[in-house]
């Protein structure tokens, strides 16, 4: 282990509060990182230097600073992590006046590297099991399989066990986060609080898993987390999606009540081999994405429910804008509306209640003959017949293309 500048002049600045004492801690080469005295930072210290190599305390008395380089009256004890010395914490003073303070200094010293340095040890090991996790759910497996394998093992993981991801989005996290971070005045305090603030949500979820350590959490981005939840392939399809349904509505519960934010989740199929985690990853962001756009947020989607939205993210937005232009805009003037909203609510709702003109009329408000005019009249502005199958079809895209464009717009 290694002492930082950064973390040296740290434990001094603390430490030295409490004291009321100048300090300095110096390298295992005995070079000054650290000390209330700034004007003696990376200077030689003979003194530590001379610790460091006998391995115990020196008291240096004004009448010995002539015979060591870059020294100063006080007492200097070596710095030790597991049986090795790292460094050296020096107190300065004439040694019958701080030699009392310096076994406390010394310990004090070395608890706070010890927590950093766990703490450390704790961060690297979090930001390998995110690292292996981003890397799954993006497919970049590499071309060693079992390399991966054990690279997830490492961290806690077996990836051969059957698994589906859902894609938890929370409303207005990252904004919030962003938000809290202002009022932090040192950029490391803030990353702190971030983390802190992911970790909760991860530990959360996580909570829900108790019993089953192998669901695998974490946060991917923005406002979005991943579970990849173990599954038995035993169970039937019905039965399968009744569990995840069932999950998902536990993580919507304690996150809500938690942390009092908004949760929209999207769930993907299961698919065979450590690949076929990152597609269903792919296919339970789509859900989550064209669901909130196409309904709402707050709710559970499936990526098998998403029926002709489903195709929406697979089509080109300049051949998206084509065929909206073609069916609701004017061919002379891509501004001028084809069809007014009063028709585009009619069709919707058509399409809403499976083309049944009675049911349409009814949840319409709109008499049947009403309703019968107003499809004569898409017939007419747009070319295609609600009622005849493929014009339908196309309809039916161009209005959900419609409103998913609208919805992406407002967000």
């Amino acid at each position: 282990m290694k002492i930082t500048h950064q973390l040296a002049q740290d434990i001094v600045d603390k430490t030295m509060k409490i004291l009321g004492k100048n300090i300095n801690i110096m390298d295992e080469n005995g070079v000054i990182i650290g000390s209330g005295d700034r004007s003696r930072l990376n200077q030689f210290h003979e003194g530590a230097a001379q610790v460091i190599k006998e391995g115990k305390k020196l008291e240096i008395y004004s009448k010995d600073i002539n015979h060591l380089v870059g020294a100063k009256p006080g007492i200097n004890l070596p710095i030790e992590h597991n049986n090795k010395i790292i460094g050296v914490v020096g107190i300065t003073g004439e040694p019958d006046e701080v030699s009392p303070f310096g076994e406390v200094i010394k310990m004090t010293v070395e608890m706070m590297l010890q927590q950093e340095f766990l703490l450390k040890e704790l961060q690297l090991e979090q930001q390998a099991r995110e690292n292996f996790i981003q890397d799954l759910i993006s497919g970049r497996i590499g071309n060693d399989r079992e390399l991966f394998i054990t690279r997830g093992q490492i961290v806690g993981f077996d990836i051969l066990i059957p698994r589906v991801a859902l894609a938890v989005d929370i409303s207005q996290f990252e904004k919030t986060a962003k938000q809290s971070l202002q009022t932090f005045k040192g950029m490391k305090e803030g990353e702190i609080y971030l983390q802190r603030l992911k970790n909760e949500v991860v530990k959360t979820i996580q909570g829900i898993f108790m019993d089953t350590p192998q669901e695998i959490v974490a946060y991917t981005g923005g406002d979005k987390f991943v579970v990849l939840k173990t599954i038995d392939l035993k169970d039937s399809d019905e039965i399968l999606r009744k569990k995840l349904f069932k999950i998902g509505e536990q993580i919507k519960k304690v996150v809500s009540q938690k942390m009092n934010f908004k949760v929209t989740i999207g769930i993907g199929e299961h698919h065979q081999g450590i690949k076929g985690l990152s597609k269903s990853f792919k296919e339970a962001i789509q859900a989550l994405d064209v669901g909130t756009k196409l309904e709402r947020a707050g709710n559970i989607y499936h990526i098998n429910d998403l029926g002709i939205g489903r195709i929406l993210t697979e089509i080109r937005k300049d051949t998206q804008q084509e065929i909206i232009k073609k069916i609701f805009y004017s061919a002379k003037d891509s501004r001028g509306k084809k069809i007014n909203e009063t028709l585009l609510e009619t069709l919707s709702a058509f399409f809403d209640n499976n083309l049944s003109i009675s049911k349409t009329a009814q949840a319409i408000y709109a008499h049947r003959n009403t309703l019968l005019y107003r499809l004569r009249r898409i017939k007419e502005v747009t070319g295609l017949d609600p009622k005849n199958f493929d014009d339908a079809v196309q309809l039916r895209i161009a209005l959900k293309i419609k409103i998913y464009q609208e919805r992406d717009k407002d967000k």
